[in-house]
């Protein structure tokens, strides 16, 4: 079985570390009720309520609708959770905003984007932002006190690709899996290593970002 990306990694720790500003009513966009990606779990304990939405059925959505007109009051939530969903819509700055609507003054979103990473439907793969992007759509769509950081520099970005390509053949191509699998666990363990040793470009290279955004 081929297991988790370095991205996916990432994703959770990231998610386990800012925990403490996740408060009051939140709502996970895109997360999956029921077959979880990851080993994040929500800090249930520590909040209100964590209400799901999403547009696949089969996740157990509290909200099967859309992220472009949701069906919320505004500033009816106080964190918004929206991790790896940007890629996949085709007007993500609509999004943006519906976000900000449905947030309270100085609500928390936290979200997640890739940036070199394999084309992944789900169901359709629309662009990749720079940090400087992200930048100028926050501050459009109402948000401040921002904190953008790369997630994984190169050795991340090697791995993940031969992570694909690894899965991607499973199925196709018997051979090549056999013999990459036996070092696919080590691969990962160094690449791990090797990521957080060596930084300096991560900057340049980077699987992805992380956010953290407060509501003006």
């Amino acid at each position: 079985m081929i297991t988790l990306t370095l991205r996916r990694y990432y994703i959770d720790d990231f998610l386990n570390a800012s925990k403490k500003f996740m408060s009051g009513r939140v709502l996970d966009i895109g997360g999956k009720k029921d077959n979880k990606r990851g080993f994040f779990r929500p800090p249930l304990h520590s909040i209100e309520s964590w209400e799901y939405l999403n547009i696949d059925l089969t996740t157990s959505p509290d909200y099967a609708c859309s992220v472009y007109k949701m069906p919320f009051a505004d500033n009816a939530f106080d964190t918004v959770i929206f991790c790896e969903i940007l890629e996949h819509l085709e007007r993500p700055e609509a999004a943006f905003l519906e976000i900000s609507r449905i947030l309270k003054p100085g609500g928390k979103l936290i979200m997640t984007m890739p940036f070199l990473y394999a084309i992944h439907g789900d169901p359709d793969d629309y662009q990749r932002w720079t940090e400087a992007k992200l930048k100028i759509e926050l501050v459009n769509a109402g948000f401040k006190q921002f904190f953008i950081t790369s997630m994984g520099g190169i050795f991340a970005v090697i791995f993940d690709l031969f992570h694909v390509v690894i899965k991607n053949t499973l199925n196709v191509n018997k051979f090549l899996p056999r013999v990459t699998y036996k070092l696919y666990h080590v691969f990962r363990f160094l690449s791990k290593y090797a990521d957080k040793r060596f930084t300096g470009v991560n900057s340049l290279i980077t699987t992805g970002y992380s956010v953290i955004a407060t509501k003006f």
